[in-house]
């Protein structure tokens, strides 16, 4: 469906992040997984605003998993690599992720003991020279999500977190799907004062009746180009902890959490 609308694009993927200061994600609805019941591989369009106002489509991402891991194992749990694939052109919004320019591995973890077990990583590199990029864990936590972003030498740059009593957060059906839930973003030190924020948005018609979801990511004011493009998968992991649900739980109109404590 995206590809029949005119776009325009980013000539360099790192020169806009550098120049935007806010970027949204958009899940493709996927209508198969209400005919079968199955799950899907999941993908995403990634959109930039730069601060006069103007909209570029930038990423196109798709995860590609066993049908075993995303149709046995909880979203928190299961293996999958995400290729994210810079969209330059008309050309580029095929299918062929032969070129990317980043991917992101998120290896298999159990969640089924919050603080006995490995907690949720993705690990994030260049698809040329698989120079790493960074990396996204969630921590261990009783109540509030919390996430810490890491650069490509290890070092933390931005803790998220989310208050656990959001309508869109702790309770599920419609509600969920009409609530907009708010992540702030802080630096690694945890200031007083959040420095961004990723926020879900209420589901369109589409979003309504299938799983797909959409976010608006208001990057720090000094966070670089490869800060930002952390960011971006960082929203991507919140999607999969808190709001994935199943296509057979969406038909009966139930919440399936995929996150255990």
């Amino acid at each position: 469906m995206y590809n029949k609308i005119q776009y325009v694009y980013a000539p360099d993927p790192m020169i806009e992040l550098s120049e935007c200061n806010r970027a949204y994600i958009k899940q493709e609805p996927q209508f198969y997984e209400q005919i079968t019941g199955w799950e899907a591989p999941n993908r995403y369009f990634v959109f930039s605003e730069s601060p006069k106002g103007g909209t570029k489509l930038l990423f196109k991402c798709k995860e590609f998993s066993d049908w075993c891991d995303r149709n046995c194992c909880s979203a928190s749990s299961r293996e999958f690599h995400m290729f994210i694939k810079h969209i330059g052109t008309d050309q580029n919004l095929d299918d062929n992720f032969r070129n990317t320019f980043v991917n992101v591995n998120k290896p298999f973890t159990c969640t089924c003991c919050c603080c006995c077990c490995d907690r949720p990583v993705m690990f994030a590199n260049y698809s040329r020279d698989r120079k790493p990029l960074g990396r996204i864990k969630e921590l261990c936590s009783c109540c509030d999500p919390e996430f810490y972003t890491y650069d490509s030498f290890g070092k933390a740059k931005y803790y998220i977190t989310g208050d656990y009593c959001q309508c869109g957060l702790c309770c599920g059906g419609m509600c969920e799907k009409l609530s907009e839930v708010v992540f702030n973003i802080f630096p690694a030190e945890k200031t007083t004062f959040p420095c961004g924020s990723i926020i879900k948005k209420p589901a369109d018609f589409a979003e309504l009746i299938t799983s797909a979801d959409s976010y608006q990511v208001n990057f720090p004011n000094n966070a670089k180009p490869e800060d930002k493009m952390m960011l971006i998968i960082a929203t991507l992991m919140i999607d999969y902890q808190y709001f994935e649900v199943s296509a057979s739980a969406n038909k009966k109109g139930r919440r399936h959490r995929r996150y255990y404590y």
